[in-house]
């Protein structure tokens, strides 16, 4: 079996974050050929693959990842997703509503309104995305009391320019991640899910170890009241906190009232 290379001709013509993003795009292709990790669609499933890369150290975990874990996400509480959505919906419109009180043009995404606007803000599944002209911040909303920096990791190194807040919202608890803050960080998380992807292209099935993955199952809500009871209150606790700093990340990005 021949050796899968980086091509490296235009390394000296990129900076080293490009490189090493577009390479990691590469070699999760050349991964999800190795194992047979696609989606209903037949698209390579380069989000698994990664969370994988980011995930374990140890190889024959991450084969075990690949080869096991593969056959999709857990399914979620239907409780869970109704909080995400319910939190999300709060969120875009208190930021509506704040950031025009600030000045700013506002458009949501549903709204279907034409015309220049400052900022316009976009719902999505992972929390609420604002963009505007010199920024562009991430809202991740989190219901749960589960964090992945993988999960965050991949979107930043995808989207190094933004900021990314975590609202973890029953722990009322908001914390910003700047991409460009992170560029060393990012560049070296990078080049060591490269390094394991390519031992694990190159060879066959690794050693095995002892380690036991931790496989996660359908998530079950046993105490439906004292969940919604922590994730109302302390939406409305940190609610501020989080329209605060997206505020704050926007002003600290340049962008402007248009006059």
């Amino acid at each position: 079996m021949s050796s899968f290379k980086l091509s490296i001709d235009a390394q000296t013509n990129v900076n080293l974050f490009d490189y090493l993003r577009d390479s990691l795009e590469d070699v999760c292709d050349q991964l999800a050929k190795k194992f047979g990790l696609y989606d209903g669609a037949g698209m390579p499933r380069k989000a698994l693959v990664m969370d994988g890369l980011f995930r374990f150290s140890c190889l024959s975990c991450l084969y075990k990842f690949f080869t096991q874990m593969r056959m999709g996400s857990p399914s979620v509480d239907a409780l869970y997703m109704e909080m995400h959505r319910f939190a999300v919906n709060i969120l875009t419109g208190t930021l509506t509503h704040a950031l025009n009180d600030e000045g700013y043009g506002v458009d949501c995404e549903d709204s279907h309104e034409f015309g220049r606007v400052d900022v316009a803000i976009k719902p999505s599944r992972f929390g609420a995305s604002v963009e505007a002209n010199n920024a562009n911040v991430v809202v991740e909303v989190k219901t749960g009391r589960s964090l992945s920096f993988a999960q965050l990791f991949r979107y930043l190194l995808q989207h190094r320019e933004a900021t990314l807040i975590v609202w973890r919202v029953p722990m009322r608890q908001v914390f910003t991640l700047k991409g460009e803050r992170l560029y060393a960080l990012l560049c070296l998380y990078a080049s060591s899910a490269l390094a394991r992807a390519l031992r694990l292209l190159n060879s066959g099935e690794p050693a095995p170890c002892n380690h036991k993955l931790h496989d996660c199952g359908a998530s079950t809500v046993i105490e439906p009241q004292k969940l919604l009871d922590e994730f109302f209150e302390g939406l409305v606790e940190s609610l501020p906190k989080v329209v605060s700093a997206v505020i704050e990340s926007l002003r600290s990005s340049g962008c402007h009232v248009s006059q």
